[in-house]
């Protein structure tokens, strides 16, 4: 304990330490591995932090203080309000696959509507689908993305 005492910090000597780091990040694939893991563990919040790190560029502090209530619409786009270093507050545009992993996060387990279902399904607006609506309501369960026509996609 002496000897740490009797040495005063300005006198110690800094390795030199390059001003940009030789480290850039994650490779595309590692980003994409790392997206697919979180994406099926067990916490379901994890996927939605991977989301907002990778593709918004947070820094951990500013996901991990995030709220709902930090979500918000400016000018019709969805946003994040972060509080950031220095305590400087920004509004961060939600790209829509964070919006969605952030919902998703927000809504638990609950597995998505179905777009474009029929108009007799519970819960839904009671128009039938458009004649130009991309997805039939037999092919839903197989096809990634639905219809996003208000009258078929949206719960009443």
């Amino acid at each position: 304990m002496q000897e740490i005492r009797r040495y005063k910090p300005s006198t110690v000597s800094r390795p030199n330490v390059p001003a940009e780091s030789p480290t850039l990040g994650l490779t595309h694939l590692q980003f994409e591995a790392m997206l697919a893991t979180a994406r099926v563990s067990a916490n379901r919040n994890d996927f939605a932090l991977v989301a907002m790190l990778g593709l918004l560029g947070l820094r951990i502090f500013e996901a991990c203080e995030a709220s709902i209530s930090d979500l918000g619409e400016e000018h019709g786009h969805r946003v994040l309000r972060v509080n950031g270093k220095g305590g400087k507050v920004v509004l961060t545009t939600l790209l829509p696959a964070v919006a969605r992993a952030i919902e998703r996060a927000r809504r638990g387990n609950e597995p998505p509507a179905p777009s474009c279902a029929p108009a007799v399904a519970a819960g839904w607006t009671g128009t039938a689908p458009p004649a130009d609506c991309t997805v039939s309501p037999r092919l839903v369960g197989s096809t990634p993305r639905g219809c996003t026509r208000t009258c078929c996609a949206t719960p009443s």
